[in-house]
């Protein structure tokens, strides 16, 4: 079964513990994944954030995996997103085909190669990147380059799954005769690659390190290309139910005529709150988004981000996505009250969403 071939909606269970007080501990976040499996989401997500936002960082996203498929049976396991250009591909390959294993399937690798302030960037190359052989790159300079880094460490990874025994001559990553041997995957370990955001009308948080005035207050949907090259599926953000055609006819457009029409899947990103009161919804999804990324929150970045208020208004909204053929939804709790939310979703909005004909379970 290919990725998109069955609708998936699944919930993020907060693994920056940080942001849902300090009463979340590494228990809460376990058993909020096998609560999610109980609440019948088809899947959940776990963020990556190596060196943290401000001054927090996230727990390890595949190692947290690999204890939630151990008490899981149906459940996907996501990461939205991963950013595979700030780790040794071979060891990540490695890693991501053992938990892939021990899933039975059931991991999707999503991946992005990130945002953020140039600063926040920077610290992120310093301490994690690694020059390989007679690389003259300055580790400080790598994030400059993260687009090539990151393509490049998707290229490694496929190929560890797909070929026995190969050797590589990249501009980041050379190495002769590399098998992962027994840990190969049978089958391709599903990739979603993340590509659009959308740029405040002014600078603030979250910020894109790529901000600029000719920007401001548009969807720019970055190096789509890489998305078929790389990827089974696109994850994008903020981008309206009334935008999403026009731009998902450039990712197809370059899928035909590069990959052959190769398929792609279609996923989405957005916060939710569930609120008999819109506009208390709306805030609390602001006030959630200044604790992660810090203030100020312009209500432009809300608007775009949030999908809160009256269970039924959530369903309508999202159901306007699965029409134009969003297939894979991750859920990011706008709130600090993670169990409760996710109980309101699960009892009051997926009932209430349509499943198309072609995402039979």
């Amino acid at each position: 079964m290919q990725l998109g071939d069955t609708l998936v909606i699944g919930v993020s269970v907060n693994n920056v513990t940080g942001i849902s007080g300090k009463s979340y501990t590494v228990g809460d976040l376990l058993h909020a994944a096998v609560e999610a499996e109980a609440m019948q989401f088809d899947a959940i997500w776990v963020h990556d954030a190596p060196l943290g936002r401000r001054t927090l960082a996230a727990l390890d996203p595949v190692t947290v995996l690999a204890a939630v498929a151990a008490q899981t049976k149906t459940l996907r396991l996501g990461t939205g997103i991963l950013t595979p250009q700030l780790r040794n591909p071979v060891y990540l390959a490695q890693q991501w085909a053992t938990l892939f294993a021990l899933s039975e399937g059931r991991a999707i690798m999503g991946v992005g190669s990130g945002a953020g302030t140039p600063t926040l960037l920077k610290r992120e190359f310093e301490a994690l990147a690694v020059l390989r052989h007679d690389s003259t790159l300055d580790p400080a300079r790598l994030y400059e380059k993260r687009g090539a880094l990151f393509d490049e460490s998707l290229d490694v990874m496929r190929r560890l799954w797909a070929e026995d025994k190969f050797s590589y001559s990249g501009t980041f990553f050379r190495f002769d005769e590399v098998t992962l041997g027994e840990a190969r995957p049978a089958a391709m370990p599903p990739v979603l690659v993340a590509a659009g955001i959308y740029f405040p009308l002014q600078p603030g948080a979250p910020v894109h390190h790529g901000w600029t005035e000719k920007h401001a207050g548009t969807f720019v949907l970055g190096p789509y290309k890489r998305v078929a090259a790389y990827g089974d599926g696109w994850m994008t953000v903020h981008l309206k139910p009334e935008e999403y055609d026009l731009h998902w006819a450039k990712i197809q457009a370059h899928s035909d005529a590069a990959h052959g029409g190769k398929p792609v899947a279609k996923a989405f990103n957005c916060f939710v709150n569930v609120d008999p009161d819109p506009v208390k919804a709306r805030q609390a999804v602001k006030d959630h988004l200044a604790d992660f990324h810090g203030p100020p929150i312009w209500d432009d970045v809300v608007d775009r981000w949030a999908v809160a208020g009256p269970p039924e208004q959530i369903a309508a909204r999202l159901q306007e996505y699965i029409d134009r053929g969003v297939r894979i939804f991750q859920l990011v709790i706008g709130s600090p009250h993670q169990f409760e939310q996710m109980r309101l979703i699960a009892d009051r909005v997926l009932p209430l969403i349509r499943r198309p004909p072609d995402a039979v379970a």
